[in-house]
């Protein structure tokens, strides 16, 4: 892997820290649509298949889970509108995540 281990170790940890937030936004409104709290919810998991990965020191499987994290992330995002009426929160930890997601990858590469 062309990054440092533990510069990707302190990106998957804040990419964690917003989906944490997206995940609390999903539990704290009971009008986020059942797809959106999939997918924050798939997020979650893969997120923690990635940190797995890390301590494994696979940088195959990082790359894969880093590859799911953003394909789930870009999925998550696209359903997004301005005035879908999900709250902020959700909609910036959605936005932040995918966004963090895709530098780590470009910077694997």
């Amino acid at each position: 892997m062309a990054a440092h281990h533990d510069e990707i170790q302190q990106r998957l940890g804040f990419i964690d820290r917003t989906i944490d937030h997206a995940v609390r936004a999903c539990r704290s409104d009971a009008n986020v649509p059942e797809d959106m709290r999939y997918y924050v919810n798939q997020l979650g998991q893969h997120s923690s298949q990635a940190r797995q990965a890390l301590r494994q020191q696979d940088a195959g499987q990082v790359r894969q889970s880093l590859d799911d994290l953003a394909r789930l992330s870009e999925q998550a995002q696209s359903r997004l509108r301005p005035a879908d009426g999900m709250n902020y929160a959700l909609k910036s930890a959605v936005i932040l995540t995918h966004i963090e997601l895709s530098a780590l990858r470009n910077q694997l590469d």
